[in-house]
This record gives C-alpha cells, sequence and structure tokens, in this order.
C-alpha cells in the first residue's frame, strides 16, 4: 500500500491533497476569511516501505492573495506532530531538526513515517472534540458535575463541568470558557487543566474551592472543531463578535451562543470569568513566550460602581504581573462591545477578562498548565477584592 495523506478525520484540515513527486505532497489549507487561515492538520498513513515525507502547505487559493498574507503572518511558528492518539504532541523540529521552513507562498515540513504507521502534522496541538468528551466524563469521578450546556447546531453534546464550592458561607462565582476559534485548541486544554487542577489536591486548589463554585465550559463551538474549522461555526458565525447588544436585550445568532448567553446571564451571572484563545507565531512586537490578553479599557464606564471597576483594575494587575499575559505586546488589548466578556460585565457586573496563548509554543501539557496558572492569578486577586 502507497503512502496517504488525508485531512478526512475529526479536526482535519486540508484540501486539494496531491503528491507533486515521490514523497513530496501539496496541501492547501482550508480558511474562513484572513486571518483566520492558519490552521491545518493532516494523517500520513505509511503502506509497507514508509519513509521521509515533504509537505508543502500552500494558503487556500479561494481567499486571493489577502488570505496568503493572512495565513503566512502567523508564521514563522514551530510546528506539531503526533505520533499517537493526538493526546501527545512535540514539536517536528524536536526529532527532526530543521525539518520546518517558511517561504513566500507557502509553508514546507518533513518527517519521517514509519512502515504501517500514522503520523499527524499540525499547526498546533489538537483536541478533539470526541476526546474532550470523554476526559469530561473521567473528572465525574473526580468531583466535577459533568452535563451538556444543550446541543450543537449539527447536533453534538457541548460539555458543561460545575465544580462546586466547598465551604459553608456565600461563594463566589466563576466561569471559564475556551473554543470560540476551534482551531485555538491550546484553550481547550487550558480549559481542562483548570478542571484538573481545581480537583486535585493542591492546597491553593482546595482554598479556591472553599469559597468559589466554578463553571467550565471548556469547548463552545464543537462544530467548528469536529470540522476542522479556523474560527466560524457550521453556521458561517464567528463566536466572538456574536454577543454584541445582549446586555441590552438581543439575542446572539449562533445556536450554540443562544444557549450559552440565557443561562450565564440569567441563572449563573458570574462574579468573575476567565476567556481563552490562542494564536500563532513570533510577530515582529513579542517577546517569549508570546501571550497576550484582551481587558476592558474603561472599567467605570462599564461597571455599575466605581468600587467595582477598582476590584477590576486589580485583576488586570494580577493578570499582568502573575502571568505572561503581557509578554506578546507591553499593553493589553481592548474587549469590545461585541464579545461576551464585554456584556457580561454590563450584564452581571462580572470581572471578565481574555487570556491569548501562543499555541505554536505551548503544548498539551504546557497549555493545561497555563490554565490553570492564570486562573490562580485571577482568582488570587478576585477573593481579595
Amino acid at each position: 500500500m502507497p503512502m496517504k495523506v488525508t485531512s478526512q478525520f475529526e479536526c482535519g484540515n486540508g484540501k486539494n491533497i496531491a503528491e507533486v513527486a515521490p514523497g513530496h505532497w501539496r496541501i492547501e489549507e482550508v480558511g474562513e476569511k484572513p486571518p483566520y487561515c492558519k490552521y491545518f492538520c493532516v494523517r500520513l498513513d505509511a503502506g509497507d516501505d514508509g519513509g521521509p515525507v515533504r509537505l508543502d502547505i500552500c494558503p487556500d487559493p479561494k481567499l486571493g492573495d489577502e488570505g496568503r498574507v493572512g495565513m503566512l503572518e502567523h508564521y514563522p511558528s514551530p510546528l506539531w506532530f503526533s505520533d499517537g492518539d493526538l493526546g501527545h504532541w512535540m514539536h517536528v523540529t524536536s526529532r527532526w531538526p530543521g525539518a520546518d521552513s517558511f517561504g513566500f507562498d507557502h509553508v514546507t515540513t518533513q518527517v519521517v513515517v514509519p512502515p504501517h504507521s500514522s503520523l499527524y502534522v499540525a499547526s498546533n496541538v489538537v483536541l478533539p472534540w470526541s476526546r474532550l468528551t470523554a476526559w469530561a466524563a473521567e473528572m465525574g469521578a473526580r468531583g466535577a458535575t459533568v452535563d451538556s450546556l444543550g446541543n450543537s447546531f449539527e447536533g453534538r453534546e457541548i460539555p458543561r463541568l460545575h465544580i462546586p464550592a466547598t465551604g459553608s458561607g456565600k461563594p463566589l462565582r466563576a466561569f471559564v470558557i475556551s473554543g470560540q476559534h476551534p482551531s485555538e485548541q491550546c484553550g481547550p486544554l487550558a480549559a481542562c487543566g483548570i478542571a484538573e487542577f481545581l480537583c486535585s489536591r493542591h492546597p491553593e486548589a482546595k482554598a479556591i474551592r472553599e469559597r468559589c463554585d466554578t463553571w467550565i465550559v471548556p469547548m463552545i463551538n464543537v462544530d467548528g472543531n469536529a470540522h476542522g474549522r479556523n474560527g466560524w461555526t457550521m453556521e458561517d458565525i464567528n463566536p466572538f463578535p456574536d454577543f454584541a447588544g445582549t446586555c441590552e436585550g438581543q439575542s446572539p445568532k449562533g445556536t450554540e451562543d443562544r444557549l450559552l448567553w440565557p443561562w450565564l446571564a440569567g441563572s449563573i451571572r458570574p462574579n468573575v470569568s476567565l476567556h481563552f484563545h490562542g494564536y500563532l507565531g513570533r510577530r515582529g512586537f513579542a517577546e517569549p513566550p508570546y501571550d497576550g490578553c484582551y481587558v476592558l479599557k474603561e472599567p467605570e464606564r462599564v461597571f455599575s460602581a466605581a468600587e467595582r471597576a477598582e476590584q477590576y483594575r486589580a485583576v488586570c494587575d494580577a493578570l499582568y504581573w502573575d502571568t505572561a499575559a503581557l509578554s506578546a505586546r507591553a499593553h493589553a488589548n481592548p474587549l469590545g462591545p461585541e464579545s461576551l466578556d464585554y456584556n457580561l460585565a454590563r450584564a452581571c457586573d462580572t470581572l471578565a477578562v481574555l487570556y491569548e496563548i501562543n499555541h505554536g509554543f505551548c503544548g498539551v501539557q504546557g497549555a493545561r498548565r497555563k490554565g490553570a496558572d492564570v486562573f490562580r492569578a485571577v482568582m488570587r486577586a478576585a477573593l481579595a477584592t
């Protein structure tokens, strides 16, 4: 059986895949619109011989020159591979130094596939929805209450976790969400890390649980994840700006967002929220580990009282000094009125922040650990105010 390269699997992204020379394959990335046109994930299935394979990953031609720039501006960024069940990922260059290269119109990497084996190659670590749902079921035995927010546009269940407070006083209500843009799979991994940390015997986790109820929706755009999309849902909606006007009574357009907003703003009304996204590339303005954050720029115009705005500033300062949130830039980006976070703050006085992980440089364990670390920093400040 000859070598086969495909994207026809959960989270796969790639089209017009063709072998242009022996062991040399050309792949076109499938994007939505710039800059959501950076993600690819393919599987290499070796036959009797196996051997070295070169992959040229090209921008989606449907997006034209704008799409070419939109994809390639995310690079150079380390590429990733998994030779197992997608649970363990490594930089390609960790095994094959010098394998990655970045040109004017494509990205190239080279790997070696053993005979009768499979290898996944992707722009970043990948967490499939099916794997997440299996993980969520396991968390039920570790102290979390696990259910579903509801069904997505295509009928998939959206996992939801509740880790209840153990103390006797009135608890703080915390909310964690990720996965609006499905290719940014470091976010769901970070949310998983928060749940695992809170259910651990770590002294700080126990102290937080005594005073805090925590709800976690680790992957909201589950259909987009399954189909290997960059940023959009299967209803062709970008979830990030879908919450414009919700604090004033408007309803989001997306099926998943219409499930999320009334539950959050009507039932939970969180005191603090943490939202994870991701991006790729070193960029010319960044330094390691290349993370970023988004906050409300004028909290006194958003919150109901000056005291609440001061509490928010304390949370932001913890984010700035206790995490790597300012390593992408020397300042935070603004949370605009179209975002879930802004509308939560307006509707519920929620201390809402967004953390952006650079998932070109953060793997499975790194994202889990980063999620827990950012959560701890935010909660220390929220519980102290």
